[in-house]
């Protein structure tokens, strides 16, 4: 789950440090077949070291069969252990096809329907939007077209809401657009979508993910809980780019479960992926009916169309958890992710019953894309246009996006002192947010709601601060502190947060 407000700095390790850590670690879990996949162990490793990746597993399906499936790398730099087809990874908002799986059962089951109000099934659920909360569905939740802001809504999880209580609290999120005017991508609908499904289902979110998709599947080493990820050792390691090389950073608890929180294995996600390109079939057992797995990839509505004409990815659309393009003549259905130190990729292609998972341990890295592009030339052929040079451009365009902002050359003195600035601050949405004097000298600390998530606070310019959270993801922007008539402070305004009321 990753908002475009992240910020840090992509630099380069040296060559042989990548050199020492991509050796292939992992085995196939099949023959390998010839042809299509010659050399497919070596474009993996040259775009690790290209993408300076630490570990990474890549698995291939084709006609139900899993015909590539390796580790690369290692779970841990400095360390033995390789990463193998069984090591387990955050796989983000992959969670959010899982979503819209395990709600695909329940609409089956005539517990839910994608096309009547959410608020049939959560009463007294409400928007800001009176008209949204009034009227949308599982569908309008699932493609991002509630009209709810674009990544809104993140922090309330880390700074330590139950599930109940941040249901309560989507009432107070500002929308980005009128109702179903456009996708804007909302981890906060797919939170609400899970709650809906978990009401229906009377258990948890994680607890009907488990038991109606991902242990149907056999996916022995899944699951929706993150306690999953630390049943064993075999687990990797994140890493995010620093101005003095790969820096270790923790596991991120996604704040909003159902939009990212499931835990899988390359190994695993090949079973997902044989369910969903079999139409919902798999070793005799059908988990989806295919009406069902139509719903799921059928586009809902279209998202965008390519700026260039010679851009060999067409008619793109959003599905439910997953979007899709068309991709000379073939249609591709694919959904993304990343949190802390991990990106994740599935890609299937119905027509041909193909699909590849792409994991890997580093923040951000569009190294999942390159693997792709490499695929899709492969097995479907080659466009004209080089896709590894367009991959390359969207690296350089995500690094130039999540780059700090830069301080003016002359900051402007701040006319509030810092001990003015003290105090207690609150927000609807986010509760109770306490600036106080830091350690370091300028700084202030701040802690916000129940769980006292902190931050830090460094004078930008003016009455500007810059605000600053620990976890790659969260966001790290300029904040304007307000004053009254009298000169007193009345308040905090930030960008993402919203508004704060000095109390």
């Amino acid at each position: 789950m990753s908002a475009p407000t992240l910020r840090y700095l992509f630099f380069f390790l040296a060559v042989f440090l990548v050199a020492g850590l991509i050796c292939c670690a992992g085995c196939t879990s099949a023959p390998q077949k010839t042809g299509k996949l010659d050399g497919f162990d070596a474009v993996v490793t040259t775009k690790m070291a290209e993408y300076e990746v630490p570990g990474a597993v890549v698995g291939i399906v084709e006609n139900d069969t899993v015909v590539y499936l390796k580790g690369f790398g290692v779970r841990e730099i400095g360390k033995p252990e390789k990463v193998d087809p069984d090591t387990r990874f955050q796989v983000a908002s992959i969670s959010k096809y899982f979503n819209a799986a395990g709600i695909g059962t329940l609409v089956e089951e005539g517990k839910l329907d994608w096309d009547t109000p959410v608020v049939t099934y959560l009463p007294g659920f409400a928007l800001k939007d009176t008209y949204a909360g009034e009227h949308a569905t599982l569908r309008d939740l699932l493609t991002h077209r509630s009209g709810l802001r674009a990544y809104d809504g993140g922090l309330l999880g880390r700074v330590g809401y139950s599930n109940p209580v941040m249901l309560e609290k989507m009432r107070y999120l500002e929308p980005g657009a009128s109702f179903r005017e456009k996708g804007q991508y909302s981890n906060a609908g797919f939170f609400i979508a899970g709650e809906v499904a978990a009401a229906a289902d009377n258990r948890s979110w994680e607890d009907l993910t488990d038991a109606r998709i991902i242990r149907p599947l056999n996916m022995t080493r899944s699951g929706a809980h993150y306690e999953t990820l630390y049943l064993d050792d075999n687990r990797y390691t994140g890493y995010r780019e620093t101005a003095s090389g790969l820096e270790m950073i923790p596991h991120e608890i996604d704040p909003l479960p159902a939009a990212g929180q499931v835990i899988s294995t390359g190994r695993d996600m090949t079973q997902f992926m044989k369910m969903m390109l079999n139409h919902g079939s798999i070793d005799g057992k059908q988990i989806l009916l295919p009406k069902t797995v139509d719903a799921i990839n059928a586009g809902s509505f279209v998202s965008g169309r390519p700026d260039d004409p010679a851009d060999p990815y067409t008619l793109k659309a959003t599905g439910f958890g997953c979007d899709s393009f068309t991709y000379l003549g073939e249609r591709v259905v694919e959904k993304n992710g990343g949190l802390d130190g991990v990106r994740s990729l599935v890609v299937l292609v119905p027509g041909k019953k193909i699909g590849i998972v792409v994991i890997a341990s580093k923040h951000l890295t569009e190294f999942p894309e390159a693997v792709q592009a490499e695929f899709l030339e492969r097995y479907i052929g080659k466009s004209g246009v080089d896709l590894q040079a367009r991959v390359k451009a969207d690296q350089a365009m995500i690094n130039e996006m999540v780059a700090p902002p830069e301080r003016p050359a002359t900051p402007g003195p701040a006319t509030i002192t810092p001990s003015a600035l003290a105090g207690n601050y609150q927000s609807d949405l986010y509760g109770i947010l306490q600036v106080s004097p830091g350690a370091d000298t300028g700084n202030m600390t701040v802690v916000v709601g129940p769980g006292r998530f902190a931050g830090t606070l460094s004078h930008w310019t003016d009455n500007d601060w810059l605000l600053s959270f620990p976890n790659p993801d969260d966001p790290n922007e300029i904040v304007t502190f307000v004053t009254g008539p009298s000169g007193a402070v009345t308040g905090m305004n930030s960008d993402d947060l919203g508004s704060f009321a000095r109390v």
